[in-house]
């Protein structure tokens, strides 16, 4: 994780915040005073990380975290009184929200940092691979599109096909998917397609 935004009402709070996460070798923090203006920020710019110190002028801090972690790959925390804990865990956890409870230690502030930063390098990874397995389901169906069109249009075996696309992919230094879309658009433009 390497950005971060810290909502808390107080200066004090905040200076708090940025020194303990300036502790924990994070530079990259954006501070908050509401909810507003923390709305704004999370608008213009992905967060890693949301410390939401509850409650805020303007707000109790649940919805605030439900948006943090709706938003990408964000982690939210949420720290509130322990007199509010039962109702704004049942709100947040659901969605991924960590919640802590004042007083606050910073022992226990360490360990959930340090938890989200493990989510959230879980999560990253998990994304990346389903983008490369979704690109790779794509690319499967523009292959065998693209070897229907071949085999329709040109009258070529399957094996025929699929040795085309694969050495097209090595002479032009592309993958297989993109000569099957190159393929497709070619061939649908000139209706070789049944």
């Amino acid at each position: 994780m390497k950005t971060v935004l810290i909502v808390s009402a107080t200066e004090k709070s905040r200076s708090y915040f940025l020194e303990f996460l300036h502790s924990c070798q994070y530079s990259d923090i954006s501070p908050a005073a509401n909810a507003a203006e923390a709305a704004v920020r999370m608008e213009a710019r992905e967060y890693d990380l949301c410390i939401i110190n509850a409650p805020l002028p303007d707000a109790d801090g649940v919805d605030l975290a439900l948006r943090a972690v709706r938003k990408g790959n964000s982690q939210g925390l949420l720290i509130v009184a322990e007199a509010f804990a039962e109702k704004a865990r049942a709100a947040v956890e659901p969605a991924g929200v960590f919640l802590i409870t004042k007083p606050l230690r910073r022992g226990t502030l360490r360990n959930a940092v340090q938890s989200m930063a493990v989510a959230h390098n879980r999560m990253s990874a998990m994304r990346e691979q389903n983008a490369t397995l979704k690109q790779k389901l794509e690319d499967t169906k523009h292959i065998n599109r693209a070897k229907s069109i071949l085999i329709s249009g040109l009258k070529m075996s399957e094996p025929q096909a699929h040795r085309f696309i694969e050495k097209q992919a090595m002479e032009r230094r592309i993958t297989k998917g993109e000569v099957a879309r190159r393929v497709i658009s070619t061939y649908v433009i000139n209706h070789y397609e049944e």
